[in-house]
C-alpha cells in the first residue's frame, strides 16, 4: 500500500505463512506436484497472496512477469500437516574454515509421519544431512546430500511416509567450507560469513512436512515446535540487529517474536525504536501500544491505539485492542463499543466478534453473546476459545432461552478433541455440558479427568465446586 509500483523490495513479512503446513516454494528444476486426495489446502477469504522472488543481477535491465497456477478441488482436506523447521542461527564461519559444523535437534512430542523434507543453505554448505534417532536407538536417514548446490534446491517427497514414534530426535547436521578450496565460495579471498538471509550470508535449515498420527495432537505438535522455532529466530534476529540497528523491519520482527514468546518487556524497546524510525505511522503506534498493553501499561497503550486510529480510522484490529485495554481497566461498556466498531469495520475479524460475545455475556446479554460466538466460529471453525465459549454459554447460561445442552456437549467434546484432552479448562466445560444434558456420570468423569491434569489452584477450586454439584446430580448454572 505504501509503494505505488508493482511489488516491493525486501524479505516477506513474518506474518505470512505457508497454508495448512504445505510447501509453496519453487526453485529451478522443481516439478510442482498435485497433492494426494484429502491433502488440499484451504484458501481463506480475504487472504493476501504474496509471491516473493529471489533474483540475481544480470548487469542489465530485465523484465520479470511471474505467474502462478491454482488447482481447485471439490475434495475438502481431511488432514492437515504441520510444517516444522530445524534451524541453527548461531552461524559465524571464519575465513579458511573448511569443516564448520552446524547442528540442531528437535524431539517429537507425538507419533507422526514425515511426508516431505526440504533442506536450505547457501553457497558454503557442502554436505547436508537430516537424521531421525528413534527411542530404541535406531537411526533413519531422512535426507543426505553429499555435494550441496544452492542453485538446485528441492522439496523431497517420500513415496511412503516415514513413521516416527513419539520421543524421536530429528537432527540436522550440515558441513560448511569457507576455504579457497571450495569452488562455490563467492568470496575471493574468503571472508567471515555470519548467519543471515542474504546469499552472501549463510543459513542452515531443514524443513519437514509432518502429519501427526492422531489428528487431535496436531495442535500439541505445532505449539511445541513453534516455541523452539521462535526462540531460534530470536537468536538470528538479535545478531542481525547488531549489524543493522536502524532497520525497522528487523525490529518489528523480533518484537513480534518476543510478544509471541510472552516476553513483552523485551518487545517494548524494539517497537519504540520503530516508532522513532517511522513517526506518524499507524502500524508503528499500534504495535507499540500492543507491547505496552502486554507489559501491563494499559493507559499508555490506550494513548497509542487512539493515535493509531486518528491516523487510520478504519484500523479494525486497533479498535479491537483498544477495547481489550479498556476492559483491563474495568471499562466494560467502552470496551464493548470498541469491539463492536472493530467488527463493523472488518466483519471478517473473528477476534472482534468473540470479544463482543464475551463482554455481552458478562453484561447479561446472552442472546447477543450466542450470535457473536457463532459468527466467530463461522469465520474460524477450529478456534478452541470460541468453541468452548459457546459451549459453556449453551450449557450453563442463566438465560434459559439460550440453553441447548445437546449442542453444548457436541461443541465441548470437539474442543476437547482439538486440545488432545490435555486442557483442564476445556475438560471442565465438557463436564458442565454433560451435566446440563443430564449425564452426571460423564460429567463427574470429565471433572476427574480435568483434575488429574494438575491445573492451577484457582482452576482446581472451580472444578471441585462443579464436581460436587455433579455428584449431587445438579447441573451448574452461571450467574450470567
Amino acid at each position: 500500500q505504501q509503494d505505488p509500483t508493482p511489488g516491493y523490495d525486501g524479505i516477506i513479512v513474518r506474518s505470512a505463512v505457508y497454508p495448512d503446513g504445505h510447501f509453496l516454494g519453487w526453485t529451478p528444476g522443481q516439478a510442482a506436484p498435485l497433492l494426494p486426495r484429502g491433502l488440499a489446502w484451504n484458501l481463506a477469504p480475504a487472504s493476501d497472496l504474496v509471491l516473493q522472488l529471489h533474483l540475481v543481477p544480470s548487469g542489465k535491465p530485465e523484465s520479470i512477469q511471474p505467474s502462478i497456477g491454482f488447482y481447485f478441488t471439490d475434495d475438502a482436506p481431511r488432514e492437515r500437516p504441520v510444517m516444522m523447521r530445524l534451524s541453527n542461527q548461531r552461524i559465524d564461519i571464519p575465513p579458511g574454515d573448511a569443516n564448520y559444523i552446524v547442528e540442531d535437534t528437535f524431539v517429537l512430542p507425538v507419533d507422526a509421519d514425515v511426508l516431505a523434507v526440504q533442506p536450505h543453505a547457501h553457497y558454503l554448505a557442502r554436505t547436508v544431512t537430516g537424521v531421525a534417532t528413534l527411542p530404541d536407538g535406531s537411526r533413519r536417514t531422512l535426507i543426505s546430500i553429499a555435494d550441496w548446490d544452492l542453485r538446485w534446491q528441492h522439496v523431497y517427497r517420500y513415496e511412503t511416509p516415514v513413521p516416527l514414534p513419539k520421543g524421536t530426535s530429528v537432527t540436522l547436521r550440515y558441513r560448511y567450507d569457507n576455504s579457497a578450496g571450495n569452488p562455490r565460495n563467492p568470496a575471493v579471498p574468503p571472508v567471515r560469513v555470519p548467519w543471515g538471509q542474504q546469499s552472501r550470508e549463510e543459513m542452515g535449515d531443514l524443513w519437514l512436512q509432518v502429519m501427526p498420527k492422531n489428528a487431535s495432537e496436531r495442535q500439541l505438535l505445532d505449539q511445541a515446535f513453534r516455541a523452539k522455532w521462535m526462540a531460534t529466530d530470536v537468536v538470528g534476529l538479535e545478531s542481525l540487529i547488531q549489524r543493522e540497528p536502524d532497520r525497522a523491519a528487523l525490529r518489528d520482527d523480533i518484537a513480534v517474536l518476543y510478544m509471541e514468546l510472552n516476553r513483552p518487556a523485551e518487545a517494548v524497546p524494539h517497537f519504540e525504536v520503530v516508532l522513532k524510525l517511522k513517526p506518524g505511522t499507524a502500524s508503528a503506534h499500534f504495535n507499540y501500544g500492543t507491547s505496552l498493553a502486554a507489559a501491563g501499561r494499559q493507559e499508555d497503550a490506550i494513548a497509542q491505539y487512539q493515535r493509531a486510529l486518528e491516523l487510520r480510522p478504519d484500523y479494525a484490529i486497533a479498535h479491537n485492542n483498544l477495547g481489550t485495554a479498556l476492559l483491563q481497566l474495568g471499562r466494560a461498556r467502552a470496551a464493548l463499543e470498541s469491539f463492536r466498531e472493530a467488527a463493523r469495520v472488518d466483519p471478517l475479524l473473528a477476534e472482534a466478534h468473540l470479544n463482543v460475545g464475551l463482554v455481552s455475556r458478562a453484561l447479561g446479554d446472552a442472546p447477543e453473546a450466542v450470535t457473536r460466538f457463532r459468527r466467530a466460529l463461522a469465520l474460524n471453525p477450529d478456534w478452541v476459545t470460541a468453541i468452548a465459549s459457546l459451549a459453556s454459554l449453551l450449557a450453563a447460561s442463566s438465560d434459559a432461552s439460550v440453553r441447548e445442552a445437546a449442542e453444548a456437549v457436541r461443541l465441548a467434546e470437539r474442543a476437547a478433541e482439538l486440545t488432545g484432552r490435555r486442557d483442564a479448562n476445556i475438560l471442565d466445560v465438557v463436564a458442565v455440558a454433560h451435566a446440563a444434558a443430564g449425564d452426571f456420570d460423564r460429567a463427574v468423569a470429565a471433572a476427574d479427568e480435568a483434575l488429574a491434569l494438575n491445573p492451577p489452584p484457582a482452576l482446581v477450586e472451580m472444578i471441585r465446586r462443579h464436581h460436587e454439584l455433579f455428584r449431587k446430580r445438579t447441573p451448574y448454572v452461571s450467574a450470567r
